[in-house]
């Protein structure tokens, strides 16, 4: 046991004389901090400076001191708690049935009608239920009823008839000049002749009584002629046709006697074409 105590100091002694040696040997070798820690280049490596071959080539003292960096050791999960487990109930014990002896006989109860002073009163509870107003509806607007559409007119056509619109102008004995009485006549046969659809002509008829010679009478009944389309040129009617017949056509009474004042005249005739609607 000794033997081997003493073996264990020996080499641990020859192990530090060795590290201390190399500790040096590298101090030298390579270059180190003011702090004493060695300056590393960009690889991690230590820096050499010209001692280093002359000095055996030594490491640099990272390699020698440092050591792996031991894993650190995993977590242990906690234990998980166990189930606590509830004692069972104790079962209750069991009760023995004893038989009850009655001697006593059993007591009758008679059942009695309710009286009027023995009637329960119950309490009646009157509920009002108001029920919701019923929803006012909107009156109905009445219905107009849609107006039939406009019937399209009927074709409308016309028919042309003609016609005549005679007016018979009276003068005095001898006489070829306009009588105002006789002028009025005129302005209604014009105005009847305007309002119909066209003018087709205007035709003068001259004559005379039988008193005076027929060549007399030709030419009065002439210049009365004459009278007429004066006045109906004023009216910016144009004459026809013309006519003079003296005394050839004289106007008869009933009794066959010659009426002068009607045979002394000039018939006027307008042709026009009225428009009819059929």
């Amino acid at each position: 046991m000794l033997r081997t105590l003493c073996l264990s100091l020996l080499l641990v002694s020859i192990n530090l004389q060795a590290h201390s040696e190399n500790d040096s040997l590298a101090h030298r070798a390579f270059w180190y901090s003011s702090n004493g820690q060695p300056v590393l280049d960009s690889s991690g490596h230590c820096i050499r400076n010209g001692s280093w071959e002359a000095l055996g080539r030594p490491s640099c003292v990272t390699d020698i001191t440092e050591a792996e960096p031991k894993a650190a050791p995993e977590p242990k999960a906690a234990p998980e708690p166990e189930p606590k487990t509830e004692p069972e109930p104790e079962p209750a014990p069991a009760v023995e049935p004893t038989a009850a002896v009655t001697t006593e006989p059993e007591a009758k109860t008679e059942v009695t009608a309710p009286t009027k002073a023995a009637t329960a009163v119950t309490e009646t509870k009157v509920v009002t239920v108001v029920a919701d107003p019923a929803p006012v509806t909107p009156a109905a607007k009445p219905v107009v009823a849609a107006e039939p559409a406009p019937e399209e007119p009927a074709a409308v056509t016309y028919s042309y008839p003609t016609e005549s619109i005679t007016a018979h102008i009276l003068f005095d004995f001898d006489k070829n000049n306009l009588r105002i009485d006789q002028q009025e006549k005129i302005e209604v046969a014009i105005m009847q002749a305007r309002k119909a659809h066209k003018i087709f002509k205007v035709s003068l008829d001259g004559h005379a009584d039988s008193r005076g010679t027929d060549e007399y009478n030709y030419d009065l009944s002439q210049r009365r002629i004459n009278t007429i389309v004066n006045y109906l040129n004023l009216r910016d009617m144009e004459t026809s046709s013309t006519m003079a017949w003296g005394e050839s056509k004289l106007i008869l009474n009933a009794d066959g006697s010659e009426n002068y004042d009607h045979s002394r005249r000039v018939e006027i005739k307008i042709k026009v074409q009225q428009k009819v609607a059929n």
